[in-house]
């Protein structure tokens, strides 16, 4: 019996074959391909229905032109593949992934609601997201990059020294020298937390050379503007910051009102905190979606004002 799980990432592993076929396998490809599709019925299955569906796309698209027709390749070209995203996103929409397919090598992954889905790339590197978190993927046979657009994505990088594993996150860009990493963007500010290995951390488009700065595995890097802090972290500490892994979520001395925020990035209901009780510190371990339990603790034991509404909680002193 396949679980639902297993049943994503094999259409998730078939789409990225018909989009590959699409722009051309090499022997090695198909060699690749046909070892894949020989594992498993379920493997063949998906492939065809996939591959039945980008064939559909490529037809109602009128994708063979003729010579005078070739001025119109590129916009019939697009208009297929835009098609073809369709069929794919409504495959990993199930598992709270919203794919739009950009290019067959350049793709856009967006983690939608409370979801944090794990994406296989092509070269076996894992990336998971974190609740409302975008990336862009660019996996070539020449390069390896990742935009993070927002949010916050956990790496288990297959390490390649012919090439690099790169991560854009704002003006900052992480390269991954054999590594397990998580970056955070908000806005300016980059946080890289180094679980193993070693990262070198850039900054670029500033217009002027800078100094790269290099994380060790414990190691916790901060940065703003043109500002980079490393700093050392405990086993522990590492853990509990990247607690949202497991769903769940670890305070340690966070003023209220961050509490408030982490919870309102995986809940519908959100968590607004008025006036002095924004600064008052908490620890804790929380369920990332059990607001209202949150909630409940921190009426009885700090004695605050709760104000509940269909969609909003206000908590003041």
């Amino acid at each position: 019996m396949i679980l639902g799980s297993q049943r994503e990432d094999i259409e998730e592993q078939a789409g990225r074959w018909v989009a590959r076929e699409d722009r051309g396998l090499s022997p090695e490809d198909v060699a690749a391909r046909d070892a894949w599709l020989e594992q498993a019925t379920a493997h063949r299955l998906a492939w065809l229905r996939l591959k039945s569906g980008w064939e559909r796309t490529e037809r109602l698209a009128a994708l063979r032109p003729s010579s005078e027709e070739k001025g119109q390749s590129w916009l019939m070209r697009h208009r297929a593949l835009a098609a073809a995203a369709a069929i794919l996103a409504v495959l990993a929409a199930g598992s709270g992934i919203y794919l739009h397919l950009r290019t067959a090598r350049d793709q856009t992954y967006v983690a939608k609601g409370n979801a944090r889905p794990i994406l296989h790339l092509a070269d076996g590197t894992r990336i998971q997201l974190n609740a409302d978190t975008q990336v862009r993927t660019d996996v070539t046979k020449a390069h390896r990059t990742v935009m993070l657009e927002h949010g916050e994505a956990y790496f288990d990088v297959v390490h390649d020294a012919q090439r690099p594993f790169v991560v854009i996150a704002g003006n900052r860009r992480i390269t991954d020298l054999g590594t397990k990493f998580s970056v955070r963007r908000d806005g300016d500010d980059i946080k890289v937390i180094v679980k193993e290995g070693r990262v070198r951390v850039d900054i670029v488009d500033n217009g002027q050379p800078a100094v790269p700065v290099f994380a060790v595995g414990g190691n916790v890097v901060v940065a703003k503007s043109d500002e980079t802090l490393v700093a050392n972290a405990s086993a522990k500490e590492l853990d509990d910051q990247l607690s949202w892994r497991t769903d769940m979520l670890e305070f340690h001395q966070e003023t209220l009102a961050d509490a408030a925020a982490e919870f309102n990035r995986y809940n519908q209901r959100q968590i607004a905190v008025e006036g002095a009780a924004r600064d008052i510190r908490i620890g804790g371990r929380f369920r990332a979606d059990n607001v209202d339990v949150f909630v409940l603790l921190v009426r009885n034991a700090l004695g605050l004002k709760v104000q509940e509404d269909e969609d909003k909680i206000t908590i003041s002193q």
